[in-house]
């Protein structure tokens, strides 16, 4: 009765028909804008997969795309396509712990709206490297190498003693010299690149990078070689003492920079 008669009061002195329009707008605006993402439905993520957000918006606003593991950043894209780890890129597993964990995806417009879709899937264990293989090696490098003509990882990288480990989440690979988040802008020392990989008997796929956090100039970790999915290539391992010797299966990696820098042989470090 008391909403019979508010209803009856606001018609009667025109404020239904001005607020209708605005309670109207206000939803479609809600409406408009979601997102999804190219893990929707998934329970069970292999070690690698591409990790897209499609948001879909009817307005002019620009968006940020966040892509969150358990509530934490770990890439933001502002342009299209949004996908984890850059363009081409993919979302390597192996640096997470086995289990369940979410992802989500979060869209955020310039007029202050916001809009988010979470994946709750499972990680499995990653594959643990050959015990000869595992652990740290060290090798001179005598001169630069420049980056590949073309590629996206422009910079050249520098001579001096690179450091190699294999472990569980990554092929790590370290520059030489101590790290300066101005300095190595120029001189390449210090950088840090982590790339997938899958380890095998006598062998080893290798692929792009393993991303776990937005690039920085101060953070010495991220990046690839040539692209962030790759290109992939297959390298051939053999340990004889304290000596790694790798050598890419077909003769070249092509991504040359990256073959330039792991073929060869390496000393077991520590």
């Amino acid at each position: 009765m008391v909403r019979r008669s508010m209803l009856t009061f606001l018609a009667a002195s025109g404020l239904v028909a001005a607020l209708l329009p605005v309670a109207a707008e206000a939803t479609q605006l809600n409406q408009r804008l979601r997102v999804t993402s190219s893990l929707d439905g998934k329970r069970v993520l292999p070690h690698r997969v591409h990790w897209l957000a499609f948001p879909h918006l009817q307005t002019t606003s620009a968006v940020k795309v966040d892509f969150l593991i358990d509530g934490k950043v770990r890439w933001s894209e502002t342009k299209a396509p949004y996908s984890y780890s850059d363009d081409g890129g993919f979302l390597v597993t192996s640096f997470l712990t086995p289990g369940t964990h979410r992802f989500t995806v979060r869209v955020k417009t310039l007029d202050g709206r916001s809009v988010a879709d979470t994946v709750s899937a499972r990680v499995p264990s990653a594959p643990l490297p050959d015990a000869q293989l595992g652990g740290r090696w060290h090798r001179d490098v005598p001169q630069p190498v420049p980056a590949d003509s073309g590629a996206s990882g422009n910079a050249a990288v520098p001579a001096g003693g690179w450091t190699l480990e294999f472990n569980q989440r990554w092929l790590e690979t370290t520059a030489p010299g101590a790290f300066d988040p101005v300095e190595s802008m120029k001189t390449g020392f210090g950088y840090i690149l982590d790339t997938d990989y899958v380890p095998g008997s006598g062998r080893f796929h290798v692929a792009g990078s393993v991303t776990i956090a937005p690039i920085t100039d101060v953070n010495p970790r991220g990046g690839w070689w040539c692209e962030p999915d790759g290109p992939e290539a297959d390298y051939s391992w053999a340990v004889s003492g304290s000596t790694l010797t790798l050598m890419p299966i077909g003769g070249s990696d092509p991504c040359r920079q990256r073959g330039a820098i792991l073929t060869g042989q390496w000393t077991r470090a520590g």
